[in-house]
């Protein structure tokens, strides 16, 4: 457990290397979370009042609209981050535009891995809800191959333009490559931004709620505060997510590590299951 904490810390800390030498990269997912707040307002809204006032299909449809916009926007800006990370850590100049210029050029192969994605979650959700504790065991097993797949798909579409079930199959095909049949467990980093940023945050709403009766100003400056920085956190999250997708989908793809990554590192990063040969230690992070 110390280890893969310890694996997860740094792969983190290099992550906001790349981040650190390259701060535009930031404003890919915060235009994006503009954006998506933007249509949340826009979608979200109407539909729930069509759901309470007169419970029709409309407010269905529009809800579902709305999701598949949301995931629509959070990819496209993804793909867009994705390139220019990948530029970045092979030594080249980077701009916003030239990010947005290769999602928009992917803008078809995201729409349908938006759908694919959409569908497949909420394909999953419901067996967890309505299938009782099989369900939910299968459900999470599910949901933990699905974020594999997941996690390698935005930098094999920023960098490769396939579609999505070429997508599917290309991450599939390229963790297997590397770590065989054994993959137990899902790739992500984050725990030193949940630690630094988000507990701290969730910290500092809590305590402002709990303020909010003794001194209304103190309390909602404190829940301000903790809003602020927990979007913060997550813009950075997100980032950095991004940023190592690319970092393991080079890894993958091509045998090297790139940036200030290390092969053992990358290795590393997704768990397999241990007595095998020719898998890596385990090292989920």
């Amino acid at each position: 457990m110390f280890r893969r904490i310890k694996s997860g810390w740094q792969l983190t800390r290099k992550s906001w290397g790349v981040l650190r030498s390259e701060p535009g990269l930031i404003r890919f997912p915060v235009v994006g979370g503009l954006i998506s707040l933007l249509l949340a307002a826009i979608f979200f809204v109407p539909a729930a009042y069509l759901v309470d006032s007169d419970p029709t299909w409309a407010g269905v449809v529009l809800f579902a609209i709305g999701v598949y916009l949301l995931a629509f926007v959070g990819y496209y800006f993804s793909v867009g981050l994705a390139a220019n990370a990948d530029a970045r850590m092979r030594g080249e100049r980077v701009s916003f535009g030239a990010g947005m210029s290769v999602a928009s050029s992917r803008m078809s192969e995201v729409a349908g891995w938006a759908f694919v994605a959409t569908v497949v979650m909420t394909i999953i959700r419901a067996i967890q809800e309505r299938l009782g504790i099989a369900g939910a065991v299968f459900g999470a097993l599910a949901a933990a191959g699905w974020a594999l797949i997941s996690f390698l798909a935005v930098p094999v579409i920023a960098i490769e333009g396939t579609g999505p079930i070429e997508t599917i199959k290309r991450c599939a095909h390229l963790l297997k490559s590397r770590w065989g049949e054994q993959i137990t467990g899902n790739v992500a980093i984050g725990g030193a931004v949940f630690l630094i940023g988000v507990l701290p945050a969730i910290l500092l709403i809590v305590g402002g709620i709990a303020l909010v009766a003794t001194t209304a100003a103190g309390g909602g400056a404190l829940i301000a505060i903790g809003v602020v920085v927990l979007i913060i956190a997550m813009l950075i999250q997100q980032a950095l997510s991004v940023i190592f997708g690319v970092a393991l989908y080079r890894y993958t793809a091509d045998g090297e590590a790139v940036g200030a990554f290390t092969e053992q590192e990358m290795e590393q990063a997704v768990r397999v299951k241990k007595g095998h040969g020719g898998a890596a230690p385990a090292g989920s992070i």
